[in-house]
């Protein structure tokens, strides 16, 4: 502790710039924190041999490994255990968390996808590069995203993934709401589908409102986005009393029977059609004929009156006379009878239904904004792995399950890779003699400063494969 003391107090005398003086404590103690945590890790490894030893594993060698965390890049040494009929492994790695191939922890890719969730790739990499102890380019921050999303995507769509939950909850009433939402992709237009469910909303102020126990479920895929929040439904609620209230816009894929397939069983099921897609329905039918705007949707919305409004549509055709005897302006009347008459059951207000609820539904479109400002704000265009990646990180944030879905803890349902290969590991070595280690077994490594691929580069690796 003394001479961390005595370095720290030359530092500060060393330098006369109050800027420099900073950053060069601040180097200081990064490299002090990345040198503890190096000496730390390969002290645990060395506690971790005779426990390893137990399984049936011997150690075959040690190799080096560079780790990106939140506070710094560490390499440090660790020793790999193999076992005849199993897969070789290390142990350090599984306990820190550290997966094979990937540079960044959980955590610093954490940090990460959080910063991308509000800001531009290039913006997020001189936030990081400039407020974190390491380094990452705007590209590497869209790899990140799409590897994540990835992840969370195989996790959530895991059919285990309800394992947990022993007892359903019981609410008397759940609102349902879904829509879709064109953004521009590298190729082609995308299309993104959002459901949302919540048990109620309560009023904060006048002007803001907050969902009690809300869950989001968003996909480019409608289907998967559909089969998720079928299945959240069907595994954390008993419905056979609950009222569901649903409302969307009654596009495709969005209809009341789209909903009856995702709830299921339940009491009493009341869907709507959004009353904002319903008046700028009735308003882009009727451009042609405005003074008639407000009187059809008095009739349809509040009176909810079909003779009335069979009434004012048959005086707007009378009145397609002159200049407006146009083909179009009787195909758009045709087409708004039509929407009408196919969805008046939907379109029965809230009051008329005498629910024992109040009204909390129609909040879809404004919370299509954390979604439509990172995806396609500011001109953005993703590809399809870019666009699905984002929108699985901004759907756990929305959430609150970020961490939870990025956690190594959770290994999902699916027989992965690493159990595959273990399996033919087994298989191949039942075949055949396998070698046995030994005890005392040493490696030659050769370490160079010089740049990747070189010849002494190529030597080193190859003499770690001799026994000396």
């Amino acid at each position: 502790m003394e001479s961390v003391i005595t370095d720290i107090v030359k530092i500060i005398k060393s330098e006369n710039n109050v800027i420099a003086r900073e950053k060069a404590l601040m180097c200081y103690f990064f490299d002090l924190i990345r040198e503890l945590m190096k000496l730390a890790l390969e002290e645990v490894d060395a506690g971790l041999v005779e426990e390893t030893k137990k399984q049936g594993y011997q150690i075959e060698k040690k190799n080096k490994r560079s780790v990106v965390t939140a506070f710094g890049e560490i390499s440090y040494w660790r020793r790999r255990y193999a076992c005849p009929g199993k897969k070789a492994q290390y142990p350090l790695d599984k306990l820190m968390g550290y997966a094979k191939y990937k540079r960044y922890s959980v955590l610093a890719v954490k940090d990460v996808l959080q910063v991308s969730s509000v800001a531009t790739y290039r913006n997020t990499a001189l936030a990081v590069n400039t407020l974190s102890c390491f380094n990452i380019s705007h590209s590497q921050v869209g790899k990140l995203s799409v590897q994540a999303g990835k992840q969370i995507k195989a996790q959530q769509q895991s059919e285990e993934r309800y394992d947990g939950i022993t007892q359903k909850k019981k609410a008397p009433v759940l609102y349902l709401e879904g829509d879709g939402v064109v953004i521009k992709g590298t190729k082609k237009r995308l299309e993104f589908h959002r459901y949302q469910v919540c048990e109620d909303i309560i009023n904060l102020s006048k002007t803001r409102r907050k969902r009690v126990q809300a869950k989001e479920f968003v996909s480019l895929s409608r289907l998967d986005a559909l089969q998720e929040i079928k299945a959240y439904l069907a595994n954390a609620y008993d419905l056979s009393n609950t009222l569901i209230i649903s409302n969307a816009d009654g596009g495709a894929g969005y209809a009341k029977k789209d909903f009856d397939e995702i709830v299921g069983y339940c009491r009493q099921h009341e869907h709507f059609l959004d009353v904002f897609h319903l008046n700028k329905k009735i308003k882009d039918r009727l451009g042609f004929m405005p003074a008639m705007q407000s009187k059809l949707i008095s009739a349809v919305e509040f009176k909810y009156d079909r003779h009335l409004t069979d009434v004012i549509l048959d005086t707007i055709e009378s009145n397609l006379v002159d200049e407006l005897n146009t083909p179009e302006n009787h195909e758009n009347l045709r087409r708004l009878r039509s929407y009408l008459h196919r969805r008046w059951v939907d379109i029965k207000p809230f009051k008329m239904r005498h629910l024992s609820v109040i009204k909390a539904i129609g909040c879809c479109e404004s919370n299509h904004r954390k979604y439509t400002y990172c995806v396609k704000g500011q001109g953005k265009y993703r590809s399809e792995d870019g666009a699905e990646g984002i929108l699985r990180v901004l759907t756990c944030i929305k959430n609150k399950e970020l961490e939870y879905w990025l956690s190594s803890e959770f290994a999902g349902g699916q027989l992965d890779i690493g159990d595959q290969e273990e399996l033919k590991g087994a298989v191949r070595a039942s075949l055949r003699k396998t070698h046995e280690a030994h005890l005392g077994i040493h490696h030659g490594a050769i370490e160079s400063l010089t740049a990747d691929h070189s010849y002494l580069d190529d030597f080193g690796r190859k003499l770690s494969q001799i026994n000396i």
